[in-house]
């Protein structure tokens, strides 16, 4: 099979009379394993490594902050510590293609936060 996974991306702003549209439409990808983990998981303030449960190959990588105050921050493990790369505010979603082998880490800002996580395999 192939374009198992489909993915759209489309992003608009207002700011005043700041205005601007992203659209890249609907790409598809294929999935060369059928797998996947999904969990809803309890992020704490300390750094912690991403559980990806029984994916031997990452792919596609979603995260949902389903806290209303605190942000999560996560980023790749070097040398046994995060690198933070990203953040995902309160009620934010993230969507990014994983490379292969790498480990994330990740650390809730203030407070535990509940993190919807989704890991294709590749």
């Amino acid at each position: 099979m192939a374009d198992e996974l489909s993915v759209t991306i489309l992003a608009t702003i207002t700011n005043g009379n700041f205005k601007d549209r992203v659209d890249h439409g609907v790409q598809t990808f294929d999935q060369t394993a059928i797998g996947a983990a999904s969990n809803v998981v309890s992020v704490g303030t300390g750094e912690e490594d991403v559980a990806i449960g029984d994916i031997s190959t990452l792919g596609w990588c979603f995260v949902r902050n389903l806290d209303a105050t605190n942000y999560v921050t996560y980023g790749p493990k070097s040398s046994g510590a995060m690198v933070a790369l990203g953040r995902i505010e309160a009620g934010e979603i993230h969507a990014l293609r994983l490379e292969p082998g790498i480990t994330i880490r990740w650390k809730a800002n203030t407070a535990t936060c509940l993190v919807d996580l989704r890991i294709f395999e590749d």
